[in-house]
């Protein structure tokens, strides 16, 4: 019995040892970005003041959430997949406006070198206004169609050869990216081109 478990245990052993790296990691991101046509802007009272402040909605201005998957095609190609959030909500003592996106994304990236790397793909975004207060009957409220758009991304990761798409270990690095679509509402287009700087994290 002792020489059949001792058995299964080596066998065990050696095949963890031979086991290939898998292909598949997941990925979260978080950036600032800037940029888009004015689709609102106005003036609100800030709740428990009576301060008056401008405010303006931005077609992509804002902070970008993104969840993903990369898959490994070879050591220096990979696929990613992602969805993201992103949320501009001026809100007032009378009222309150949320325009809300929500894009998906399909990117090839290619690693120059051990931490750089340079990606381009597709994106396609859903959007809507909801508001409250005196602007719950604004025009602008509603959904927004989204042309197909263009990402354009560049990630520095830090780390050495632990950057390389089939690492096992996590991995921190900033990114720098652009986005080219537009949202129409109403028969009115608004171009949502936007650049964003940020950080991405791979386990």
């Amino acid at each position: 019995m002792k020489k059949t478990v001792a058995g299964l245990t080596l066998l065990g052993v050696c095949f963890l040892a031979q086991a290939q790296p898998s292909k598949w990691r997941f990925f979260a991101g978080v950036g600032l970005s800037n940029g888009g046509e004015t689709i609102m802007s106005g003036t609100i009272t800030t709740i428990g003041t009576t301060q008056t402040l401008p405010f303006e909605i931005q077609a992509g201005t804002g902070t970008q959430y993104r969840l993903g998957a990369d898959y490994r095609f070879a050591d220096r190609l990979t696929l990613q997949g992602s969805i993201g959030r992103a949320v501009s909500d001026p809100m007032g003592m009378n009222g309150s406006l949320t325009f809300t996106v929500t894009p998906f994304e399909l990117l090839g990236f290619v690693n120059i070198t051990e931490s750089l790397r340079i990606g381009a793909g597709l994106r396609k975004s859903y959007a809507d206004m909801s508001g409250t207060g005196v602007s719950a009957n604004w025009s602008g409220i509603g959904s927004y169609s989204s042309s197909g758009g263009s990402v354009v991304e560049a990630q520095y990761l830090f780390a050495t050869s632990e950057a390389m798409p089939g690492a096992q270990k996590s991995q921190f690095g900033i990114s720098g990216r652009w986005v080219n679509e537009s949202f129409t509402h109403n028969a009115t287009t608004f171009k949502g081109n936007t650049y964003e700087i940020g950080l991405a994290l791979y386990y």
